[in-house]
Order: C-alpha cells, then structure tokens, then sequence
C-alpha cells in the first residue's frame, strides 16, 4: 500500500526522524510537501477559509495549512491507480507490527472509505469488529467523534467525494473527517483499526497551542455556578467511563461497543 508522509520544507529534522520511523518496519513513504499555513498571506487565507465559521473559534493560519495539505494528499489518491492509499503526518509513532497493516490493502472491508489507523486515547463507539487475518488488531466501523488526522487510509473512490467537501475551510481537517458534527462523516463509512497501528507524538505542538491560545481569546469566563457544574460534569466524565448510564446502556442493548482506543507499540 502506498503511504504518503505530509512534510514541512522547514521541517527537515521531522522528515529524518520519519525515515528511520519507517524504515525500522521495512517501510516506504513518498513525501508530500505540506502547505505552511504560517507563511500564508492574509489574502490567500481568506480566499481558502470559508466566509461563515462553523467551528468555536477562528482558524489558526497552522490549521489552514494542515488542511490543504491533507487536501493536496487526497488530490494526489484521487488522480492516482491505487484503490487505497494510506497518508499521515511526520509526528508519528508506529506499531512494531505496522508492516503486517500496511504492506496490502487486502484486509480493507469492500466498503470502506476511510480506515483510521490512529488513536487520540479517547473513549468511542464501535460497531461489530473483525479480525484483521495473521495480526492482533481488529477493525469496526466508527460511530462517534474521534480526533486527529495523523494516520489513516482512504480509498481512490472516497477521496474524490471528500474533495467536493473541502473548496473552503469551515472547520479543521480532523472535524471535517471524524466529527459526526459535519456531514462529511455522514457520507463516509469509516472504519477504526484497534488497537492503534499509530499515534502522533506532536499533536500538542503548534496547532494545538493555536488552537488553545484562541479558546482562551475567545471563550467568556463562566459564573460561580457555571464553574461548580463544570467541574462536577469533568468529575463524572473521569470515573464513569464505561460504564456511564448511556454506555452501559449500549452495551447491554446491542453488540457495539463503547472503548477506549490504545496504541500498540
């Protein structure tokens, strides 16, 4: 299967530390020169950025440049001969047994569209797994929000649909794909591989202190009360896991399944 690696020109150190990330499992990457949204002028990010924000903040010029790189990327599957393709970002960190995932897309359900490969160490809902033949992993399809676009395998066919989605930013690249909140996933059957073939070391890195910087910006300090509900909802969210009313629920009632997605080193 073909990987693409999104790579900064500026980010010569990352690209090293891919090539030994890689070639440590016998694998082959060809690079794909990501788009620095920071060296962006102020006209070329209005013409790419959607005139309605859909998202809670605006976006930061690091996360425009994060989705024409992803965009780029997926113009390159969609032009191309393969029926899947695997892409990721150059702050990665593979599975001793990434090989036995990406060196055939045979595995991949007839239907897929896309199979997400990472994790962002969050609880989801997934439907009936499977096996993956010869390997300790399983996939099922993702039925929930799950962050983070630093690892993932798309088919020829679903990368010419999601370009139709992407002509302006609205919102960032992993909401757009992995967030039931926009229609993309809607229109995509994903899957989700567990546990994780790969997980990113530097997503708290500089779009994620964006990202942070302009919550703080633009989020109104809550009331006394609203503080005390915060913190009694973060309290609950931390020990329920699970085995919350809803969850519990779910798996009582049908085969899927709330989980906590982990990586495999």
């Amino acid at each position: 299967m073909k990987c693409y690696l999104i790579n900064l020109d500026r980010s010569v150190d990352r690209l090293t530390q891919m090539e030994r990330e890689f070639g440590k499992y016998g694998l082959a990457f060809t690079r794909v020169a990501g788009i620095d949204g920071r060296l962006l002028k102020q006209e070329e990010l209005d013409a790419v950025t959607a005139p309605i924000r859909r998202w809670e903040i605006p976006i930061p010029p690091a996360e425009i440049g994060c989705f024409l790189s992803h965009r780029k990327c997926l113009e390159i599957i969609a032009n191309g001969e393969d029926a899947f393709a695997a892409v990721f970002e150059d702050d990665i960190v593979l599975s001793h047994e990434a090989q036995k995932v990406l060196s055939s897309s045979k595995w991949i359900p007839l239907d897929a569209d896309i199979v997400k490969i990472e994790t962002f160490n969050t609880i989801i809902l997934l439907d009936v797994s499977n096996k993956i033949e010869n390997t300790g992993y399983k996939y099922a399809r993702l039925l929930s929000k799950h962050l983070c676009a630093g690892g993932y395998i798309v088919s020829r066919d679903a990368a010419k649909r999601m370009l139709a989605f992407m002509d302006v930013i609205s919102v960032p690249i992993d909401n757009l794909m992995f967030d039931p909140a926009y229609e993309m996933f809607a229109d995509l059957k994903i899957y989700q591989v567990f546990p994780a073939v790969c997980k990113q070391q530097g997503f708290t890195s500089l779009i994620e202190t964006d990202r942070k910087a302009l919550r703080r910006q633009y989020k109104r300090r809550p009331s006394f009360p609203g503080l005390v509900l915060r913190e009694i909802v973060r309290s609950y969210n931390r020990s329920s896991h699970i085995l919350s009313p809803s969850k519990l629920w779910t798996r009582l009632t049908s085969k899927k399944r709330w989980l906590r997605v982990y990586f495999k080193p």
